[in-house]
Formats: structure tokens, sequence, C-alpha cells
């Protein structure tokens, strides 16, 4: 009886670890699905103003392909610094709005540090000229919310499938 009692126990046990490994997977892919949208999104305004060849010398190149690499690369890892902080508090199960308005507060928080702290840094590091610390510019505190939004709904949607 033991033994049987003991192989139930396992079998759950089992069960738990392949669904929490599904869960994180999950939470994982959802991440970069919705860093991946966000950035495309965030990425065709960049494209509009002639960003992507900024983007793109922060690695010492000029060109449009670097840029978008770039972009969407930092986009990804963004998203899953993201999920990590979410699934790390109450908001892990909430529903699409809740997340969808998390992510526009990360967009705003990424356009402080990021873009208006960092990215002037990084620019005057290389040499380069660099705006004022913070570079509180409007249409990319736009472009950080739209990303953030973007990342929220469909890291949301994503992780509920």
């Amino acid at each position: 009886m033991a033994s049987n009692t003991q192989t139930e126990a396992e079998s759950l046990v089992g069960e738990e670890t392949v669904e929490g490994v599904g869960t994180v997977e999950r939470t994982w892919s959802s991440a970069i699905l919705g860093g991946l949208a966000g950035g495309l999104v965030f990425g065709v305004l960049l494209q509009t103003m002639g960003m992507m060849p900024a983007i793109a010398s922060l690695y010492g190149m000029e060109s449009v392909v670097v840029g978008w690499t770039a972009h969407l690369f930092h986009s990804v890892v963004f998203a899953l610094v993201f999920a990590a902080a979410v699934v790390r508090t109450d908001y892990r199960d909430a529903e699409l709005g809740p997340i969808t308005a998390l992510g526009a507060g990360y967009g705003v928080v990424l356009w402080f540090v990021a873009a208006a702290i960092a990215m002037p840094l990084w620019m005057g590091a290389l040499g380069m000229d660099a705006p004022a610390i913070p570079n509180l510019d409007a249409s990319s505190l736009v472009g950080h919310v739209l990303y953030g939004v973007v990342l929220g709904a469909v890291f949301a949607v994503a992780r509920r499938r």
C-alpha cells in the first residue's frame, strides 16, 4: 500500500512539474511575442522618424537593418524583464486590462531610464553628440508607452492561450 501511495505522490509531483514547466515556457514565449509585437509597432514609429540609423550608431554602425535588429533585441530583453516582474506580483494572473495598464506604466519607466538617461550616456561614452540628460522627448515617450501597451496586451492574451 505504501508503494502505491508513493507512486501516486510521485505521479502528482511529476504532473505539477510538467505543468509548471509549461507555465514557465508559456510565460517566456508570451513575453518574447509581446516584446516583438511592441517592438514592431514602436519600430514603425522610429522608422518614420528616421531613427533607426541612430540606434545602429550605438553599435558603431549606421545601417537601418542593424538599427531594427538592435531595437527588436532591446524590445525582447525589456519584455523578459517585464514578464519576470509581473509573474512575481499579485498581477501574475490578472486579466488583459490590468496587464495592459502595467505595460503602459512600464513603457513610461523605460522611457525615463533607457531613453532619457541611459541612451544619452551611451552616446556620450561613444563620443557622439548626445542630448542633455535627462532627454525628456515627448515623441519618445509616446513610442515607449505604445510599446508597453502592446507588450502588456499581447503578453496577457498569449499567456492565457
